[in-house]
């Protein structure tokens, strides 16, 4: 018996061992392959034959009667290619002028497949090429009746297109049979003796800036390339993207000597429909030189044609205004010589993932870009005489390169005219647009922006208008869900389409943001376009969203905040939440200049004040953490007008113990006394005696500042005795690590250490990583008074550690004083220098605060000779 060679034994079963071309389903696909290259070497006649010859191979079902996922699979992929394959044979029969032919293999084809629109088109076609114009239109309604009965939508652009030709009686549809492979040589010989096209436009007059980009783009240019290059420059309305390929395609015109073709897509035109690709292709085949007789008459076949002339040429094509991958596709080239650059307000990521285009975003000009363009636009010299002028310009433009140009066209067509006042003519936001009008749909920045807002779908251009009332710089996807009332996946949806079409940019850390103009345009359209109520629902669900999650985070960072009563939770508001101290810490940091430039001020206005003091409330410690003290100020200033509008006891009562908690920081101690005043005389008319407990915790520290350290200990030791009734453990520890640092400081360390300790343990329980690091530098303050400078400064390194890693600068700094002072005393001047020189280099990152403690510090340890010994302690 000889080895088995067909079917042989492999693990716990059997396996086939067969040669290349044994199973029919092997070699059909290698005849749709061959028919492929045929088509695209312009040989119809061929890609038919091969076609034909796979055809034939069909013998029913595939893998008939055998069960499971795979052989199911399996046949649904074969019964796709035979389909596609009957298509393309019907194709190829029009290309050669076989119409009656195919006529009675589409009808069954259709007949078996009636959702399949390129069948129903092939169909309609070839009834037309045989007089049967009738029963071509009466394909059409077919068609159309049947889509909107199985699936309720309308036949798509390839199908309405033929049958407007059809109703035109185009003499493109009659077509002529396809050249055979001896014509197409023809045409090919005739591309190259034909003069090059150079199609590209002239360039914009006083070009600026984008030096960076242009650098891009050259450096995309391979000496040798194994496949066509396609970038695609994307970004928002009037950004320059037409202008920067222009320029590029100018400069590297040299490099394509076989011409250069432009066609304008039209995708984002207010006054015609969007160029279809077989159009394109028409006007591409005209700059070459192509008969029309010569172009067959379906896309798929023009742009084999279109690939084969261009194979080994070295040519540059600029797609302008692509809206889609679909109407650039059948565009490129193959041939590795080639580049495309296509411009476009969509992002065309399918370009990028199955081409491999490269994305080049365009973003706005920077201030010196921008000033740049207006020299270029006005001249060196009227610039320069107004630079301040010229700056607010910039500004006002928001670095639009359209919208400079506009300007630049007022500033010229009135030369007599100040910049200043150019300026102050924009300085309004909500009137600037109006500024901006120049009554050209090319160039008016709101037909520019309207463009793109139109094409959107109708989710997306809802939180578009909504996006116009939040006036920060940019916003996260969770507060954008809320300000439209949507789950965060569904406003994720809305908020990748407004970036895929270039009206909002996202950062690396996936904050959305847009300029200052679009800004303008969507609030526009929220005041023409949602109902006053709406809108000011939107502002309650964002304001409530920002409060709630700053309640959320300040729970994480703060333990022992008290909580205070918030407005009643809008509907379809998802405050955000945080599984780790890192990421509340992180949340304050990314919403610290939305909070500051616009959320508070929105939260001011009239009928949203609640949120406005409550905001303040959980904002504030972590602006004290980090030394902003003139800004807590500011906000709490605001909070109490807000307060008083209201005539709530509660929401006064707290805001004057925040004032006078900031005026003790800031050194006004009869102020900080006047606000903690108030609010113990409020809190003792409401009964709220955990409050109490705060305000005399607030006037302890008070007395500390100055200190006045017997009067303060009278204060700590009260709010220590209604904490621990009243309120929770994590607020008992302040008071606790309160009370140890005052007897440190009356001389009784033993106590202070007591006190402390309580109070670490209740931090660490509570998680409160900031009062742990309070706690940890009073007990280091007090180990040093009892001369255990070893675990003084151990206790001191970890206050340092913590106050680093929580971004608290001035604790950071206040506890490298008193490390870098105990270990001076240990007899450790170097040591002792190195933490005042870090706590000199943490301070002066601090704006406004006094760094002469730890400098005369410094100045002391040089005076001393040597390595400083004897120096003595500084006060």
């Amino acid at each position: 018996r000889a080895p088995a060679r067909v079917l042989v034994s492999a693990g716990g079963g059997y396996m086939l061992r067969l040669d290349p071309g044994c199973l029919d389903a092997g070699v059909f696909e290698q005849r749709l392959s061959q028919a492929r290259d045929s088509r695209v070497a312009g040989d119809a006649a061929a890609a038919e034959r091969a076609v034909t010859e796979a055809l034939a191979l069909w013998r029913g079902l595939p893998f008939a009667g055998v069960p499971g996922p795979f052989a199911e699979a399996e046949r649904h992929r074969l019964g796709e290619l035979r389909t596609g394959a009957a298509e393309d044979r019907a194709d190829l029969l029009l290309m050669l002028g076989r119409a009656a032919e195919a006529v009675p293999e589409l009808t069954a084809l259709v007949a078996a497949h009636p959702l399949r629109e390129r069948a129903r088109g092939l169909l309609m076609i070839a009834l037309y090429r045989c007089g049967r114009q009738a029963e071509a239109l009466q394909a059409f309604h077919d068609a159309r009746e049947q889509l909107a009965e199985d699936l309720g939508i309308d036949p798509g652009d390839e199908l309405t297109r033929i049958h407007g030709q059809l109703l035109a009686m185009d003499p493109a549809l009659a077509g002529q049979p396809q050249p055979d492979a001896g014509e197409n040589e023809n045409t090919v010989t005739l591309l190259r003796s034909a003069p090059p096209p150079a199609q590209v436009p002239p360039e914009a007059a006083g070009f600026a800036a984008r030096t960076a980009e242009l650098d891009q783009l050259h450096a995309m240019l391979p000496a040798a390339a194994s496949e066509p290059l396609v970038v695609v420059v994307t970004g928002t309305a009037g950004v320059g993207k037409t202008t920067l390929a222009v320029r590029f395609a100018r400069q590297v015109a040299s490099r394509f000597p076989d011409g250069q073709l432009y066609v304008n897509l039209r995708g984002f035109d207010p006054s015609a429909v969007p160029t279809e690709p077989g159009t394109a292709l028409q006007a591409f085949f005209d700059a070459l030189g192509v008969p029309p007789r010569q172009v067959p008459a379906t896309l798929d076949a023009q742009t084999g044609l279109f690939r084969s002339l261009l194979e080994g040429r070295r040519m540059l094509l600029l797609l302008d205004n692509a809206r889609s991958t679909e109407q650039v596709r059948p565009l490129l080239p193959a041939s590795p010589g080639c580049m495309v650059v296509i411009t476009s307000r969509n992002q065309l990521t399918g370009l990028v993932a199955a081409e491999g285009a490269r994305l080049l975003p365009l973003g706005v000009l920077s201030n010196a870009e921008a000033t740049e363009l207006l020299a270029g636009r006005l001249g060196a010299e009227r610039v320069a005489a107004e630079p301040d002028a010229v700056a607010e310009l910039a500004g006002h433009c928001a670095g639009l390169p359209l919208a400079l140009s506009v300007t630049c066209a007022r500033a010229v067509t009135r030369p007599g005219v100040a910049l200043g006042d150019v300026a102050a003519e924009l300085r309004d936001a909500r009137g600037r647009l109006d500024a901006l009008e120049t009554g050209d749909e090319v160039t008016d920045l709101r037909a520019v922006f309207s463009w793109s807002y139109r094409k959107l779908s109708p989710s997306a251009a809802r939180m578009f208008r909504l996006l116009g009332l939040h006036q920060g710089p940019d916003i996260s996807a969770a507060a954008a869900a809320s300000l439209a009332g949507l789950p965060v996946g569904e406003a994720r949806g809305a908020l990748a389409e407004l970036t895929r079409a270039s009206l909002l940019t996202e950062d690396a850390a996936g904050r959305l943001s847009c300029h200052e103009l679009l800004r303008a345009y969507a609030a526009e359209q929220a005041a023409d376009g949602e109902r006053a109520a709406e809108r000011e629902a939107a502002r309650c669900r964002l304001a409530d969203h920002y409060v709630r999650t700053a309640r959320a985070a300040s729970e994480r960072l703060y333990p022992a905040r008290g909580h205070v009563e918030l407005p009643p939770w809008p509907p379809d508001v998802t405050p955000e939440k945080f599984a780790s101290y890192e990421a509340a810490l992180a949340w304050f940091d990314a919403e610290h200049r939305v909070l500051q430039e616009a959320i508070v001020a929105m939260a001011a206005a009239p009928g949203l004040e609640a949120y406005c003091w409550t905001l303040a409330w959980y904002w504030s410690p972590i602006l004290k953490r980090r030394g902003q003290i003139q800004d807590v100020a500011a906000l709490q200033r605001t909070a109490l007008a807000c307060a008083h509008r209201l005539g709530d006891p509660v929401a006064l009562a707290h805001v004057h113990y925040d004032l006078g908690h900031v005026s003790g920081r800031l050194g006004d101690w009869a102020e900080s006394l006047e606000h903690l005043t108030l609010a113990l005389e409020l809190f003792t008319e409401l009964g709220d005696r955990a409050s109490i407990g705060q305000v005399r915790h607030g006037l302890a520290l008070l007395l500390d500042q100055q200190h006045r350290y017997a009067e303060a200990l009278e204060h700590a030791l009260e709010a220590l005795r209604l904490r621990r009734a009243f309120a929770a453990p994590a607020v008992v520890a302040y008071s606790e690590n309160a009370v140890g640092w005052i007897y440190a400081h009356l001389g009784r360390h033993a106590e202070a250490l007591l006190h402390c300790g309580r109070a670490l343990e209740l931090h660490r329980e509570s998680g409160s990583r900031s009062g742990a690091a309070d706690t940890l530098d009073s007990m280091g303050y007090a180990y040093d008074g009892l001369a255990n400078y070893g675990q003084a400064i151990a206790h001191y390194e970890q206050a340092v550690d913590i106050y680093r890693d929580i971004g608290d600068p001035e604790g950071q700094a206040s506890s490298l004083i008193r490390l870098g002072d105990t270990q001076l005393t240990a007899g450790l001047p170097a040591r002792a220098r190195l933490s005042w020189e870090q706590a000199l280099a943490v301070l002066t990152r601090i704006p406004g605060v006094d760094t002469s403690d730890v400098r005369g510090r410094l100045a002391q340890l040089d005076a001393v000779d040597g390595t400083g010994i004897g120096a003595v302690r500084p006060a």
